[in-house]
């Protein structure tokens, strides 16, 4: 029993416990430090939530990620950074560690291992290193609160604890290490965590992802060259990390609260989990400053608002504008930190001049600490994309946006009685596609069959018009093709409101045709069909 003793801690969960035995796994950071961090404030708050009760603490666990970073650099200075790490295991049970040996002797003995796996809220990885010491953690996500929360780009990772198979649905995140990674290299880590799953790459360590880094030399000559220990990689050093896994990088503008829910929601569905590169900027008794950028790979969203958001001066409604708040694997924060939209208000004009920005815009409100309110100002999305999926989400955006123009001018005109459709706009994949339809043309009156047996490409972009919820029309655009041909694949209609307006628009009624023809070649390829 002595050997058993010394393998595994069973503790009643609290943030005192936790505090203590995050300092003890370090071995290199006081309780005092640890309280301090934003992460234990967010992990306070976060188990709460979870409700955990109880976790266990594996002694001398070997991860992967961590032991590739010692052996490239901390195993080659000159003080002592032990190899080995602890991983803490939590739970919504309470237990002692009588029982929980019991169970590792008589697995069979139930409800009790039943009861041990459906409570499991996953684990964290403490590194023996000072300060930065939270490593890979697997943790179960918010509870999704009806159809409120998504986080499509989740994964089962399987955990073994002395024999006994565990799961958690999450993706991976570790905190910034500023010897061996910055923000950057952590959260193109964690996305490649999802990318990993969903394209079949190898994931690299984020030692592995810094030291590619070395082959694209800085084009700032303010920036240093030197990788470790290394301050935080360029553009250009990140796309080049995404090549070195075999996907291709995209790069998208994001500056308004339309274009980044509009594209973290096309994306997500498809489950490919974006990098959101941003500016932070701190708001002190109304006085704005900049704190500098900041990479988070996006992990989720909430559908928070009853109704879409007018797009503009057009009215376009996009599904996505129902975005209240995204989640995100913050480096500097916690796994799934939320983000939520706020407008940003100031007296002095010139402060958000010289942030870029305008007055009343809406920024993304952190759980940073400082002595002010954290924003985060979105200026690019960045993507790793498997190399068949060519067009890009705005493409089909436009083209949908100046349909509805089209639409809503013939709807105003002749159709008093109809509301204005809802667009929702998304990459998938001919199979996701054909296993929804089952649910999505329920009570629709549209034949499923021609859909199921249609052949398809492998990514799709799907529009879907819906009035008051009830789905209207589907269009499915080839996703791998090439932009300037007609793109459009399949598409369902119910015969219904905006199905007969669309074809009384192509029969001339309402439009002629040369101003038809000036419209974006994937509108036409709708009137066309």
């Amino acid at each position: 029993m002595d050997g058993l003793a010394e393998s595994f801690k069973v503790a009643e969960y609290s943030i005192t416990n936790l505090i203590d035995c995050l300092a003890d796994a370090s071995g290199q950071t006081s309780r005092e430090d640890i309280r301090e961090k934003l992460h234990t404030s967010y992990f306070e708050e976060y188990f709460t939530v979870l409700q955990a009760a109880t976790f266990i603490v594996e002694y001398e666990y070997i991860d992967r990620d961590y032991l590739e970073d010692h052996t490239a650099y901390y195993d080659r200075c000159f003080r002592f950074y032990g190899r080995h790490t602890r991983r803490l295991h939590f739970f919504s049970k309470s237990f002692t560690r009588k029982q929980f040996t019991r169970l590792l002797q008589e697995p069979s003995i139930e409800p009790g291992y039943t009861d041990l796996r459906e409570s499991y809220l996953g684990f964290i990885v403490v590194k023996p290193l000072p300060q930065t010491i939270i490593g890979r953690t697997c943790l179960r996500t918010y509870d999704l609160n009806g159809e409120r929360r998504h986080f499509p780009g989740l994964h089962t990772y399987c955990v073994n604890l002395y024999g006994l198979e565990l799961t958690v649905r999450s993706l991976p995140y570790q905190e910034q290490d500023t010897v061996v990674a910055a923000c950057a290299t952590s959260a193109l880590w964690s996305c490649f965590h999802g990318t990993g799953r969903l394209f079949q790459h190898k994931i690299p360590a984020p030692f592995e992802i810094t030291k590619w880094a070395e082959d694209i030399i800085p084009d700032n000559p303010d920036v240093s060259a030197r990788m470790f220990p290394n301050a935080g990689l360029t553009y250009a050093q990140m796309a080049y990390a995404i090549r070195r896994v075999g996907l291709e990088p995209f790069v998208d503008a994001v500056n308004r609260r339309h274009l980044l829910n509009a594209t973290l929601y096309a994306y997500f569905q498809c489950k490919i989990p974006p990098i959101l590169l941003t500016r932070l900027v701190e708001c002190v008794n109304g006085r704005y400053s900049a704190r500098g950028g900041h990479a988070i790979t996006l992990t989720g969203y909430s559908i928070g608002e009853a109704r879409a958001t007018e797009y503009d001066r057009t009215g376009f409604l996009l599904r996505a504008s129902r975005i209240d708040r995204v989640y995100g694997h913050d480096d500097q924060v916690g796994p799934f930190a939320r983000m939520v939209w706020k407008k940003a208000i100031s007296e002095n004009a010139e402060e958000f001049h010289a942030l870029e920005q305008g007055d009343g815009v809406e920024w993304l409100e952190t759980t940073w600490r400082g002595k002010g309110t954290v924003y985060a100002v979105p200026d690019n999305i960045l993507l790793p994309l498997y190399h068949k999926i060519r067009i890009p989400f705005m493409d089909i955006h436009n083209a949908m946006l100046a349909l509805d123009l089209i639409l809503e001018n013939a709807r105003k005109s002749c159709v008093s009685d109809l509301n204005r459709a809802e667009w929702d706009i998304f990459l998938t994949t001919g199979n996701d596609y054909k296993t929804a339809i089952r649910k999505d043309y329920e009570g629709s009156g549209v034949d499923i069959m021609p859909s199921l047996l249609k052949n398809l490409p492998r990514f799709l972009w799907r529009v879907m018009v819906r009035v008051n919820e009830e789905l209207q029309l589907d269009f499915l655009f080839d996703a791998t093709g090439i932009g300037r041909h007609d793109l459009l694949v399949h598409a369902a209609s119910t015969g219904k409101g905006y199905a007969q307006l669309l074809h009384g628009i192509v029969c001339g009624a309402q439009s002629s045709l040369s101003d038809l023809s000036r419209l974006p070649m994937q509108a036409r390829a709708v009137l066309n069909w």
